[in-house]
């Protein structure tokens, strides 16, 4: 799923009937996310760990079945620090708030990318241009319920269930090119646990799993683990536009 599926919204009784005359939307659904979403935006600090699952499709063979975990740790507006390992290899982002860094452990090489801004103003520019993405970056987005009620043709509360043995609200939507579910967590932070989208407008409908795990709400982060120093004998190449991508 893009960015901008999805944080907080600003909707009264009168605009949701309205809504919901062309749409089924659960006004219960809109208030569970809604919640989810002031919780995330009133965090100073978070980390969070993502198992996520994807497919690729192959002429030959399919939909093939690739796994990704990644560890996040955001800090304030600006301060971003991802570690990655999985199919596409074991990497890391760095982002202070002027420059975002990336590091591939694998061929031991590194790029970076003079940008001052927000996280989420980061997150738009280097996706826009670079064709990087972010793990679970719709969560922290301000236009999170906005987004997905401009998109949703359904928005249905469907009950508690349990992820990782925790009771949580699930919520099911679809959209004109996907399906959606959301799973967020029962008690008083009320965070997102689960996801899980299936591209209905692509070939063989590709879906997109992840479980978010091991939060830690308003941790102290020190400013040095959003910094990054070039390991010894590292080569330094260039991050590429996507308009110039072979």
């Amino acid at each position: 799923m893009k960015k901008k599926f999805l944080i907080i919204i600003a909707v009264g009784v009168i605009g949701l009937q309205s809504i919901a005359q062309s749409s089924k939307i659960d006004t219960v659904a809109v208030s569970i996310l809604d919640h989810m979403s002031a919780v995330i935006g009133d965090l100073n600090s978070c980390s969070v760990t993502i198992r996520s699952n994807y497919d690729i499709h192959s002429k030959q063979l399919g939909l093939i079945k690739h796994s990704d975990e990644q560890k996040l740790y955001l800090h304030g507006p600006d301060k971003l620090m991802v570690s990655a390992e999985g199919d596409k290899g074991s990497r890391e982002f760095f982002y202070n708030g002027k420059t975002l860094s990336y590091y591939s452990f694998d061929k031991n090489q590194y790029g970076q990318i003079a940008l001052a801004s927000s996280v989420v103003d980061m997150i738009d520019t280097v996706s826009k241009n670079y064709g990087v993405d972010f793990p679970a970056a719709d969560f922290f987005y301000p236009s999170f319920v906005d987004d997905i009620l401009a998109e949703a043709k359904d928005l249905v509360f469907l009950g508690i269930t349990k992820v990782n043995n925790k009771d949580c609200f699930h919520i099911a939507g679809t959209a004109k090119d996907k399906t959606f579910q959301f799973w967020v967590s029962e008690d008083a932070f009320y965070l997102p646990m689960k996801v899980v989208i299936v591209y209905t407008n692509k070939e063989m409908n590709p879906q997109y799993e992840a479980v978010l795990s091991d939060w830690q709400v308003n941790p102290n982060l020190p400013d040095a683990l959003f910094e990054f120093t070039a390991p010894p004998k590292a080569k330094k190449i260039k991050f590429l536009a996507l308009s110039v991508k072979k």
